[in-house]
């Protein structure tokens, strides 16, 4: 069990470690009055360094996984144990409570273009279908009764996180603060990606070393952003305060991480056993 939990507790770390780090690079590293950032600070090289360092590190254990796994779906993505079904459950109602506060937000928003609006709402409400889809997806593959028409349901925390990525891109495409962008941009990259890497599981092709490498980096980077954005938040609100949005998107991607660390720990299991075997 010890192995199976490494590297998924290991990109949860090392992602906290980096929020920290990114935090201290936030509050020091750039101006108060124009959040822009301080050349040749110390804080942003430091910051730099680490994120680099331990991205290659991640990358380089992820590859290293095998491309031996269980063939059968279910048993590769079954909840192993009542732990596994509980961190699902939870993600699944963190999505719901974000899709929630979100659709809220975005009903009582004035000054909106409607288009924007309408962008906005239609990822509230996928991200509150998304939470139904991951509790009853983790219903299914207990009891093993994945079907043609139930498989459907794994394509919508995919499709979320995909229209999140869009609007990020879309409201900051024309940004001055291409630091704080990018940082926002890549978990909704990897998250993206580890998602339809798993569907790819039943509608393609399996590629269970790229879907190892892009869940381990989108655990990392998401626990990254998340850490860094509600310290900063907390401890330097007049530079960094979140709004009802943010608060509800951030609830809702930690609710993806942890249905991608619970997906990554159910499969590195499944194909330590497969391997245990031959």
């Amino acid at each position: 069990m010890n192995k199976v939990l490494t590297l998924p507790l290991l990109a949860i770390f090392i992602g906290i470690i980096n929020g920290f780090v990114r935090f201290i690079n936030l509050v020091k590293g750039y101006e108060p009055e124009t959040l822009l950032k301080i050349p040749n600070n110390i804080f942003n090289i430091i910051f730099t360094t680490v994120f680099i360092i331990s991205s290659v590190f991640l990358i380089i254990l992820s590859m290293k996984f095998k491309n031996f796994y269980e063939k059968d779906f279910e048993t590769s993505f079954s909840p192993k144990n009542t732990y596994i079904k509980a961190i699902n459950i939870i993600s699944g109602f963190l999505l719901i409570i974000g899709g929630i506060l979100g659709t809220s937000f975005s009903i009582n928003e004035q000054n909106t273009l409607f288009s924007s609006k309408v962008s906005e709402f239609s990822l509230w409400v996928l991200a509150i279908l998304s939470g139904v889809a991951i509790i009853f997806i983790t219903n299914i593959l207990n009891k093993k009764q994945i079907t043609s028409s139930t498989a459907n349901f794994v394509l919508i925390p995919m499709f979320w996180a995909i229209l999140d990525l869009v609007l990020i891109f879309k409201s900051n495409a024309a940004s001055p603060f291409v630091d704080i962008y990018s940082y926002k941009l890549l978990p909704a990259i990897f998250l993206a990606m580890s998602f339809f890497s798993f569907a790819e599981f039943l509608y393609s092709k399996p590629r269970p070393k790229r879907f190892v490498v892009f869940s381990c980096l989108a655990i990392f980077l998401c626990i990254l952003q998340i850490t860094s954005a509600f310290l900063s938040s907390i401890f330097a609100p007049a530079m960094w305060q979140l709004n009802i949005k943010d608060i509800a998107r951030y609830i809702g991607i930690f609710g993806g991480t942890l249905w991608s660390f619970s997906l990554l720990i159910c499969f590195i299991s499944s194909c330590t056993n497969f391997q245990n075997q031959k």
